[in-house]
């Protein structure tokens, strides 16, 4: 009896405990970054924005993503498209839509033709800021989709806010099960995993984030640490989470930002696919160290997974009994927990635009997640990573 009293309190503790402090975590994380609560005016004259698209492989997909950019209601804006050694149609769509839209500047990079010690997005990206001329860089991913406003909205802010670095998590379009399961979990285990929350607190300089699916970087500020060419970027398969980590502890206003009525995103359109790039992404954020990836896969094991073995022995107790309370003790204890589980999960995939049911399917989802995360700590012990066609072997520096 006693044991299993120690138990109980031990799974209380570890299980719905655990989880309603998470809940309350997110909850005010999020509403730390709600940083369009206001309007903001832009200067007059409006200051003029480079915005830089790099795109490999990506086909006809990236002209939803250019003409998304083009249309921006911005008054002073560049576009530049970079074609990175892609060998599909990638780079006749953008000369198509140059053609018509003669503001957007085309760049092509052949085969063969990558620096050693580069990544190719940043290489892609070194090349195209040597022909912007704008006080602001708005880097966009070409899989992104860019609402008319969203460029004036976030220039306005920062120049108001004196911000440096801002970008925003975006809406999450998902098609298909595994999509809409796993993209906006994986998501937001990642983000818990490297404190996004606390981002914008200006006085915890070593908590540091940015999204590359939209960053934006004053050109000046940019420029005074090297840019994608740095010695501690150049080679990031996350140059936007390298960028903040230099930044902030420099003094820089970082910001992150949701922004799920400006940028929609499909991330992956495949499980390989979600694989291959949460893995990767998971491996980058936490430079190589397999520590918070253990302890994410901890945490998913015992913290969560515990709530259907606490209903499981309830049940059992309920058939051998010990006590008049024991059963009832496991059973509300496992209900309320897996009330939190369901309940968390729901409002974390409503917040990215998916369905709030998406949260019961967790038994399934949670060991799709722990794959993702073995795959992230495979790569952790070989350094080995392939992404759009290239493979890439090195130990990640720590910034």
């Amino acid at each position: 009896m006693l044991a299993e009293y120690i138990l109980f309190v031990s799974y209380v503790l570890i299980g719905p405990v655990a989880w309603g402090f998470f809940g309350f975590a997110i909850i005010k994380g999020r509403q730390r970054m709600l940083l369009f609560d206001q309007p903001y005016d832009i200067p007059s004259p409006a200051p003029r924005t480079t915005i830089l698209i790099p795109a490999k492989d990506e086909g006809e997909r990236v002209r939803a993503c250019l003409k998304s950019v083009l249309a921006q209601d911005y008054p002073d804006f560049q576009v530049i498209a970079v074609n990175d050694r892609s060998v599909d149609q990638t780079g006749r769509v953008m000369d198509e839509v140059a053609a018509e839209h003669p503001s957007l500047k085309v760049l092509h990079i052949a085969e063969g033709t990558l620096p050693a010690g580069w990544t190719g997005k940043c290489n892609a990206l070194s090349q195209a800021v040597k022909h912007a001329d704008g006080r602001w860089l708005l880097f966009v991913d070409s899989d992104a989709i860019v609402a008319p406003g969203a460029l004036r909205k976030c220039v306005a802010m920062c120049e108001s806010k004196d911000v440096q670095l801002l970008s925003l998590l975006p809406k999450l379009e998902c098609h298909g099960v595994w999509e809409s399961l796993l993209v906006p979990l994986t998501g937001c285990c990642v983000s818990s995993m490297l404190l996004v929350a606390l981002n914008n607190n200006d006085h915890l300089p070593s908590i540091s984030f940015a999204n590359g699916q939209f960053l934006m970087i004053r050109k000046d500020v940019y420029d005074s640490i090297g840019g994608h060419a740095a010695e501690s970027i150049r080679d990031k398969y996350c140059e936007d989470l390298a960028f903040a980590r230099m930044l902030k502890p420099a003094g820089k206003r970082v910001r992150v930002s949701w922004g799920t009525e400006d940028l929609t995103v499909r991330m992956y359109s495949s499980l390989s696919s979600i694989f291959k790039g949460w893995g990767r992404n998971v491996y980058a954020g936490c430079l190589g160290k397999p520590w918070r990836i253990l302890m994410a896969m901890t945490f998913v094991i015992y913290c969560t997974y515990s709530a259907y073995a606490a209903l499981g022995w309830g049940v059992y107790r309920l058939v051998h009994p010990v006590n008049a309370y024991g059963a009832y003790g496991w059973l509300l204890a496992g209900g309320v927990h897996l009330g939190f589980v369901v309940g968390v999960l729901g409002m974390v995939y409503s917040w990215s635009g998916n369905g709030r049911f998406n949260g019961l399917y967790f038994p399934l989802s949670g060991a799709m997640l722990l794959g993702i995360l073995l795959k992230a700590l495979k790569m952790c012990v070989t350094g080995k990573v392939e992404w759009r066609g290239t493979t890439y072997r090195h130990r990640m520096s720590g910034i």
